[in-house]
């Protein structure tokens, strides 16, 4: 049993590294409006899963297994064929209507879910854990449909994140959720920036 166990602190290290890579990948490739982030971020959740149930964070093994996998493949068909009229996917402002209903979603979505972690699991921190499940799935909606307002709706993913991942003693998908506050800004300039340009163009 010692050498199995050592065998598998050594893979949950090397599967931690290969998850960070891979989540830095799939964010650059966001924010260069690549399409090859949605493949990525499809290699990520499956290579997350180990980390996650060691450490106990089953709203975000959820968030993964379900969220991130079908958003992931919805980004793909969207970008790829679903949403271009022209070959193209452009970047565009969420209407008020869809922020406003995300934002009763999210608060709504991590207390419930967050409710039942707390009473019938051993969840570590279930109800910040919830909230990042939640606010992912939103931020993921709106990277997927090219709207600007996913970059704000990351960052305070990112910040909870950080928190949660120290707490649970994973300092690199710390570090990594930390490096993403980053490139939550970086991508929303980026994506500003391309906005701007795509309404100046001539139609």
């Amino acid at each position: 049993m010692g050498v199995l166990s050592e065998i598998w602190q050594v893979w949950l290290v090397a599967d931690e590294w290969i998850g960070t890579v891979l989540g830095l990948l799939a964010v650059w490739l966001l924010v260069r409006e690549d399409w090859r982030t949605w493949p990525v971020g499809v290699a990520y959740v499956f290579v997350s899963i180990t980390v996650l149930v060691e450490a106990r964070l089953y709203a975000n093994l959820a968030l993964h297994l379900v969220g991130f996998l079908t958003m992931n493949l919805y980004g793909w068909y969207y970008w790829r064929v679903g949403g271009a009229k022209d070959g193209d996917v452009r970047v565009t402002r969420a209407s008020v209507r869809m922020l406003v209903t995300l934002a009763v979603a999210c608060a709504a979505g991590t207390a419930a879910f967050g409710a039942w972690l707390a009473g019938g699991t051993d969840a570590a921190l279930p109800f910040w854990d919830s909230g990042i499940l939640v606010m992912s799935l939103a931020a993921f909606l709106l990277s997927a449909r090219k709207h600007l307002e996913n970059w704000i709706v990351w960052f305070v993913v990112d910040v909870i994140s950080v928190g949660v991942y120290f707490a649970q003693g994973l300092p690199l998908y710390a570090l990594l959720y930390f490096v993403y506050l980053g490139m939550a800004v970086w991508g929303y300039r980026s994506w500003r920036r391309s906005m701007l340009e795509g309404a100046a163009a001539p139609a």
